[in-house]
C-alpha cells in the first residue's frame, strides 16, 4: 500500500525533458512508483489535474544558517517551493559557533540565544535536533574559519600556525559532510586573504571532491579579473567552481557579463566543472557598511561592489529603528544634509552598524543573458531580516516561473525546472534528490504554470506567491492548499549521503 498518490499532474522530472501526464506514488519518504495510471491502493489520493509536478527547488545560495534554527518553519522558503537550502555562502559559515555567531551578526543577528556547537558536525546535528521544514546542507565559510583561527578580523596574512588551524577547520567540515567551501572576498575578513591562502584551503576541499563557491572580489569594473582568479583557484586546487550571484554592477559595467560568460565557456571547454547561480532581480542586498567600505558612493564607477546612487539604496533592516526601514539612503542625505557616503556613515555610527540594504545597479538585459546561459542555476541569496527585506527571499522561484518563463519566454519551463532541481543536486552532490524518479526522496512541488507568480515587492516583501498550492518534503505535506502545515520533516543533508 502507498501512502500518497498524486494523480493527473504534468510531471516535469528535472532532467530538462518535456513533461508528461503521470501519476506519482509515494511510500514513506521516497517516490515509489511513477506511472500513467497508478491503481495500487493508497492511504491518500489527491487529484492534481492541471498542475505541474516537479522536484522540490534547491536553493544553492541561502543565508538561512541560523534562520533554520531560530524560525524552523522557514516560511519564506517553503511557500515558494524550496525544499532544500545550501547555507554557508559568501564566506559566512556557521562553525565554529562562537566565530560563526560573530561573523553572521552582520547579516543575520540571532533573535534568540543559540546553543554552542563544535564544528560542522555539531551544526548539522543541531539542524537535525531542530527539524526544520526544509532540508539543510552546508558549505564551510572561509570568513568564519579565518576569524576563528586569527581571533577576529585581521588585515594580514595568517601565520603558519593560524593557517594550520584554518586547514584543520576545513578538514573537519568536509569530514562532517559539508559540500565544499565558500568565500566572500569583498567582505571582512575574506577581503584580506591572498589568492594563495584560498588555494591552500581549497586544496583540502579538492581532496574530498568538494566545490569552491565564491562571492568574488569584484563585481564591478574588475569583474573579469575576479572570474579569472576564481577559475585559477579551482584549477590549482582541483575543485569544481561555483560563481555566486553572477552579475555586473554599475551602469558603466553593464554588458560585461557577456565576456564573463565567455570566460566560463572557455574553462568548461578545457574540461573544468564551472557553474554559477543567479537571483532574478536588478537590486542586490548586502550590508550598508560593505557598500561604504568598497567605495560604492564616492566615485563615478564605484568600487568592488559597483556603483549605486543614494536614491537606489533601500534600507531593509535597521536594528532598533524599524521606522527607518523602507526609506532610501537619499532621504537621509536630505535629512542630514550630507553627501551619500557621509550620510551612510552617520547611520552606521549613530543608529546601527548592522544595516542591511537593497541596492539597485544591475541591468535587466544582463539578468536575462545570465539566466539563459547553460552554466546558470537559480538561488535566492535571501535574507529575511527586518520589515522590508529584499523580495528575493520570498519571491525568487515563482518570479522565474511567472515573469521569465511564462510572460517573457527567456527560458523554457523545462530548462527553468532543471536549473532549480537536477542541476544543483548534481553540482552540489546532493544524492537522490533533484529528480522525479523512483527511489528518490519525495521532495515535490505542485504549481499552476498559468498563474504562478511572485507577490513580494520592495514595498511589501514578506508575501508568499500565488499558484503553488502543494509542497512535499521527504514524503510529507509541508504546504497544502497554499497553506503551510505544522509538519517539519526537513533533514540535515551531507555530501553524497544516500
Amino acid at each position: 500500500m502507498l501512502d500518497l498518490v498524486l494523480k493527473g499532474a504534468t510531471v516535469i522530472d528535472g532532467s530538462g525533458s518535456l513533461g508528461s501526464l503521470m501519476d506519482v506514488g509515494i511510500k514513506g519518504d521516497r517516490i515509489e512508483v511513477i506511472d500513467q495510471n497508478i491503481t495500487v491502493e493508497s492511504i491518500e489520493t489527491l487529484e492534481v489535474t492541471g498542475l505541474t509536478l516537479t522536484p522540490g527547488f534547491i536553493d544553492v545560495h541561502s543565508h538561512d544558517d541560523f534562520h533554520v534554527l531560530i524560525e524552523p518553519e522557514v516560511r519564506h522558503n517553503i511557500l515558494q517551493g524550496v525544499t532544500t537550502v545550501v547555507v554557508g555562502n559568501c564566506g559566512f559559515g556557521a562553525a565554529g559557533s562562537k566565530a560563526g555567531k560573530a561573523q553572521m551578526k552582520a547579516i543575520n543577528e540571532p533573535s534568540i540565544e543559540l546553543p554552542d556547537w563544535t564544528g560542522y558536525a555539531g551544526y548539522l546535528e543541531e539542524v537535525e535536533k531542530t527539524s526544520p521544514a526544509i532540508n539543510v546542507a552546508a558549505l564551510i565559510g572561509h570568513h568564519t574559519s579565518r576569524r576563528e583561527a586569527m581571533n577576529g578580523v585581521a588585515d594580514r596574512r595568517p601565520t603558519d600556525s593560524e593557517l594550520k588551524l584554518m586547514l584543520a577547520s576545513v578538514s573537519e567540515g568536509m569530514e562532517a559532510g559539508a559540500l565544499g567551501m565558500s568565500t566572500g572576498l569583498v567582505y571582512e575578513p575574506g577581503r584580506y586573504a591572498a589568492t594563495e591562502e584560498v588555494i591552500a584551503l581549497s586544496e583540502v576541499v579538492g581532496r574530498y571532491e568538494g566545490l569552491y563557491v565564491s562571492h568574488m572580489r569584484d563585481e564591478g569594473s574588475g569583474l573579469l579579473d575576479s572570474v579569472r582568479e576564481t577559475l585559477h583557484i579551482g584549477e590549482l586546487s582541483g575543485t569544481s567552481v561555483q560563481i555566486s550571484h553572477h552579475k555586473s554592477v554599475g551602469k558603466s559595467n553593464w554588458g560585461m557579463v557577456s565576456r564573463s560568460l565567455e570566460l566560463i565557456d572557455e574553462s568548461i571547454a578545457q574540461g573544468r566543472n564551472v557553474t554559477a547561480d543567479q537571483y532574478p532581480y536588478t537590486a542586490r542586498s548586502t550590508m550598508l557598511f560593505a557598500l561604504v567600505q568598497n567605495g560604492t558612493f564616492n566615485s563615478e564607477e564605484g568600487g568592488a561592489m559597483g556603483k549605486s546612487d543614494p536614491s537606489e539604496v533601500l534600507l531593509c533592516s535597521v536594528p532598533g529603528q524599524e521606522d527607518f526601514e523602507g526609506r532610501t539612503l537619499q532621504s537621509f542625505v536630505e535629512q542630514f544634509d550630507l553627501p551619500g557616503e557621509e550620510a551612510a556613515n552617520k547611520l552606521l555610527k549613530h543608529y546601527s552598524d548592522s544595516i542591511l540594504v537593497a541596492a539597485f545597479g544591475m541591468d535587466e538585459g544582463d539578468v536575462r543573458i545570465v539566466m539563459s546561459h547553460p552554466s546558470t542555476m537559480i538561488g535566492t541569496d535571501g535574507l529575511d531580516r527586518g520589515s522590508k527585506p529584499h523580495p528575493r527571499a520570498w519571491g525568487t522561484y515563482p518570479r522565474v516561473l511567472g515573469k521569465y518563463v511564462r510572460e517573457e519566454g527567456v527560458i523554457s519551463l523545462e530548462n527553468a525546472i532543471s536549473k532549480m532541481t537536477m542541476m544543483p543536486a548534481r553540482k552540489f552532490d546532493i544524492a537522490n534528490r533533484g529528480l522525479i524518479k523512483e527511489g528518490y526522496y519525495a521532495d515535490i512541488v505542485l504549481f499552476d504554470p498559468t498563474t504562478v507568480v511572485d507577490c513580494a515587492t520592495y514595498e511589501n516583501p514578506r508575501v508568499g506567491p500565488k499558484g503553488i498550492p502543494y509542497v512535499i518534503v521527504n514524503g510529507a505535506f509541508a504546504v497544502k492548499e497554499s497553506k503551510q502545515l505544522s509538519s517539519r520533516t526537513g533533514r540535515a543533508l551531507r555530501k553524497g549521503q544516500i
